[in-house]
């Protein structure tokens, strides 16, 4: 296969979460750059939710427990894109061909594309064949005019920065994961359209509205399952845990709790500590000293997060499962007074 070379203006950056960091390749590519950090905040992007997933039991697969440190997912890069003067638009479509030629069309121009994929059929994983998530986010970025083109991701084995890297996929392995059926989160051919005509650093009142609807997310959720609520929530149910699944289902939930706070591409700490830097660089731009402040709780909120997701790193083995369940339900209890406290507070400092 002959090696392809990237457009100009579009480095594999290394990165922390597939959607900012593929929005901050973008962002580069067009000469507006922003920080990851910024870009995650400015979309509301952090959360918490706490999510009991109906498995299938024809595929053998169990039900089991999803916790997320994302938020505002439904209107993300809408946000993003109001915040920054950016057009953001979403595109998908139930044809693989008109995917295809709009990503041909795109580089023809010799413009980048950011696309959905599951990551069970991208040739630069090595995930289980059963394995499927079609929630990715990379960036096309090159294209020989044959059938193969070139893609930057990260390396999704690594916690906090991920290493960012080429690789080249065919455009017929690029069809099967661009329009997988598989949950959770099937990609529909689903990509990314952008407008940068009217771009402009985030302003003041762009940072402050960002940060009040993250408070308004994390402390009057729509339901119980979301925001400081959630959190409470799950100190809860994980001590039911041990009565709601078998020792091996069990065993399974709780190191996916490790790898959905410190691997699963949340730059550690459940996104917490991308959130803190957040704000430490917008205590910069706003001349806003009080958000220092608030950037340092961020920072032991992700610390405490950190400490659970290392409880269960050796959980397939570990012998002393239910002295760790009960250290994180505590563990999970003084982040959730953490956070209520420290948005509460954000709410003053912007006042």
């Amino acid at each position: 296969m002959n090696e392809i070379t990237p457009f100009a203006n579009c480095p594999a950056l290394d990165g922390y979460h597939c959607q900012t960091s593929s929005l901050a390749k973008i962002y580069h590519f067009y000469r507006c750059p922003l920080s990851e950090d910024m870009i995650l905040g400015l979309g509301a992007g952090m959360g918490f939710i706490y999510w009991q997933m109906k498995g299938n039991p024809k595929l053998k697969i169990p039900d089991y427990v999803f916790i997320g440190g994302r938020g505002n997912t439904k209107n993300f890069f809408e946000d993003v894109g109001k915040r920054t003067g950016v057009q953001i638009t979403e595109c998908s479509t139930s044809s693989g061909k008109k995917a295809e030629e709009a990503l041909l069309k795109k580089l023809g121009k010799n413009e980048p594309m950011m696309m959905f994929g599951d990551m069970g059929f991208l040739p630069w994983f090595h995930f289980p064949t059963e394995y499927h998530f079609g929630g990715h986010t990379f960036v096309i970025c090159g294209y020989n005019n044959t059938d193969t083109v070139l893609a930057s991701d990260m390396d999704q084995t690594a916690a906090g920065l991920k290493k960012g890297f080429y690789a080249q996929i065919t455009l017929e392995q690029l069809r099967k994961a661009r329009g997988s059926p598989f949950k959770p989160f099937p990609p529909k051919n689903a990509y990314l359209e952008f407008d940068f005509k009217n771009f402009h650093p985030p302003t003041k009142n762009d940072i402050s509205s960002s940060i009040l609807q993250a408070v308004d997310s994390m402390l009057h959720p729509p339901i119980q399952n979301i925001g400081v609520p959630g959190i409470r929530k799950t100190a809860k149910m994980i001590q039911k845990w041990p009565s709601m699944f078998s020792d091996r289902e069990l065993r399974m939930n709780l190191f996916t709790l490790y790898i959905f706070i410190e691997i699963g591409g949340t730059g550690g700490g459940c996104f917490r500590f991308m959130y803190s830097r957040f704000l430490r660089e917008a205590a910069d731009i706003i001349k806003n000293t009080a958000l220092d402040l608030s950037s340092k709780i961020f920072q032991k909120s992700g610390t405490l997060f950190s400490e659970i997701g290392i409880l269960f790193k050796d959980a397939e083995t570990a012998k002393d499962v239910e002295t760790k369940i009960q250290n994180a339900c505590d563990l999970f209890e003084r982040i959730a007074d953490t956070e209520e406290e420290a948005f509460t507070d954000l709410i003053s400092v912007l006042a």
